[in-house]
């Protein structure tokens, strides 16, 4: 089960569900509707969906949890439905709400004949009821009848841990990068010092969390130094900000819109450093695509960026309310050929750990102790 938006929790699900039928097991997905990142209907997976695409209206970059009972009961019985008809062995929730509920209700109505479920806490969906006590109670207890319960890192096993109570631990299952697709080509890929000038990628789905006014600030006052440009891939609820920051500048014309894209890795290859701003990521899978493309990252020093990341090695990090470094750094790397493309081949070495020959296994291991 995942969210069919743009967002890392999707994006691993739906390769994860992809890799799983490449190794022969057979794999069911259940989503809203078509998940966004890239999902391609014949890859072997059996996709089943709630809502018809033409009837939904919420955008690709909105995380759409807040389900009424209806769309819970809907997703319910569509997976009982295919317990009936396949057996499955295992039913593995990517985010927390609402599929830990929807994995309780199954397991609640089928008792022993239930499959073993298993969760992945990818984010925001840990500190979703901070607020609210009642509920957020109610999310631990549905997370502690999991027979498994995994999430992304180091850092947000502890968060998760601490701030829902939970009776264990969460399992750390690290996101994993397609490398046939995500790859360092120094081919297609001069130094920046050769380029007439460098360019500075930001990626993501524009929310809150992402502090994209930040990143916005951030560029310009790189672009006061040298002459850089923007690339900004995704699109979402704080775009708009961001594009007003631009406007009221004098380097409006040194920012390129892409726009949502399927295939990002094209566009990280024609890139010289990532730069990400984001107020907390529990891993940062954009991250982890950039370095695998050879891109350095400078990010802020939070969450699992801090396990992702070596600061000086592949990238750097940054206090999330200090930005001056930052810039620093980015002006530094950009103007410094030779040390850029060492940072380039030891991010692309660094990402080479997280392949999907390497991870998926972590998982069919989990799968197959819990079903012993």
């Amino acid at each position: 089960m995942c969210h069919a938006s743009l967002g890392g929790s999707t994006c691993i699900a739906t390769n994860l569900a992809v890799e799983l039928a490449r190794r022969g097991h057979r794999v069911h997905l259940f989503a809203r509707t078509v998940p966004f990142c890239n999902f391609d209907s014949f890859n072997g997976v059996t996709l089943h969906t709630t809502t018809p695409d033409g009837d939904d209206r919420h955008h690709p970059s909105q995380l759409y949890t807040d389900w009424p009972d209806r769309e819970v009961e809907a997703l319910e019985s569509r997976i009982l439905k295919v317990m009936a008809a396949e057996r499955l062995d295992v039913l593995h929730f990517h985010y927390a709400v609402p599929f830990a509920f929807v994995a309780s209700k199954v397991k609640q109505h089928l008792g022993k004949n239930a499959p073993i479920i298993v969760g992945t806490l990818h984010g925001t969906d840990v500190n979703m009821y901070d607020k609210d006590p009642v509920k957020q109670l109610q999310l631990a207890q549905a997370l502690d009848l999991t027979d498994g319960l995994t999430t992304v890192s180091e850092t947000h096993a502890s968060l998760s841990a601490d701030s829902l109570g939970l009776l264990n631990r969460p399992i750390v299952i690290p996101n994993f990068v397609d490398l046939s697709k995500f790859h360092y080509r120094r081919d297609i890929q001069p130094d920046s010092g050769t380029r007439s000038r460098p360019t500075v990628a930001h990626v993501s789905n524009f929310r809150t969390v992402k502090n994209p006014q930040s990143m916005a600030r951030m560029f310009l006052a790189i672009r006061e130094e040298i002459n850089a440009e923007l690339w900004l891939i995704g699109d979402g609820p704080e775009m708009a900000l961001a594009k007003t920051i631009f406007r009221q500048s004098k380097f409006e014309s040194d920012v390129r819109y892409w726009g949502l894209q399927r295939h990002v890795a094209p566009l990280l290859l024609q890139t010289d450093i990532l730069l990400m701003t984001s107020l907390y990521e529990s891993f940062c899978l954009s991250a982890l695509e950039a370095m695998a493309c050879g891109v350095p990252v400078i990010a802020t020093k939070t969450g699992g960026l801090t396990e992702l990341v070596d600061h000086g090695e592949t990238g750097f990090l940054f206090p999330v309310d200090n930005h001056g470094p930052a810039v620093r750094f980015a002006v530094n790397l950009l103007t410094n050929p030779t040390r850029h493309r060492t940072m380039r081949e030891a991010a692309a070495r660094k990402a080479g750990k997280f392949g999907v020959k390497k991870i998926i296994p972590i998982y069919e291991n989990l799968y197959r102790k819990l079903l012993k």
